[in-house]
């Protein structure tokens, strides 16, 4: 199999291992889902050229993507995991949304540059199932004023605005 090839078919399994859990945990298609296939690229440019040195890094890509961004944003203090309590450092997310507003909708880049909608609750209940093969993920508002940036390579997170 050609490497393009082995890329798709793994790019395809982290979408397969969300639909399972979405159905395993039956969450809420309105709660979490998978943003349109008309959508989802308007998505990557905005948060790619909204957060990363376009100028310098003009191929959007969101592997590393936190190798490409902007020097003038604003940095929050990491936050970091051993693996071992993944499910709590999945709840600090809530440390960086200011929005408390449970039915409040995110945007959430995973692993294959997969592009979901979703309550911070819904987005979670993923997230802790996640940890044994996810790379790096993006949490973004809607309005792309900040982004939470999970780094498998650091094993932390932080928020940039």
């Amino acid at each position: 199999m050609n490497n393009k090839t082995e890329q798709q078919k793994i790019r395809y399994e982290y979408r397969n291992e969300i639909e399972n859990i979405i159905k395993k945990y039956d969450i809420d298609r309105k709660a979490f889902h998978e943003v349109d296939k008309f959508y989802y690229k308007k998505v990557q440019r905005n948060i790619y050229y909204t957060f990363c040195n376009y100028q310098k890094y003009p191929a959007i890509q969101f592997a590393y993507m936190w190798t490409r961004l902007r020097d003038n944003l604003k940095t929050s203090k990491l936050i970091t995991t051993d693996w071992s309590d993944w499910n709590t450092y999945i709840d600090k997310i809530n440390q960086f949304i200011p929005d408390k507003n449970p039915s409040t909708q995110y945007y959430l880049i995973m692993d294959g540059d997969w592009v979901y909608e979703g309550t911070i609750t819904e987005i979670k209940k993923v997230l802790y199932e996640m940890p044994a093969f996810m790379q790096d993920f993006y949490l973004s508002p809607k309005d792309y004023s900040w982004l939470i940036i999970h780094c498998e390579d650091g094993t932390c997170m932080f928020q940039v605005c």
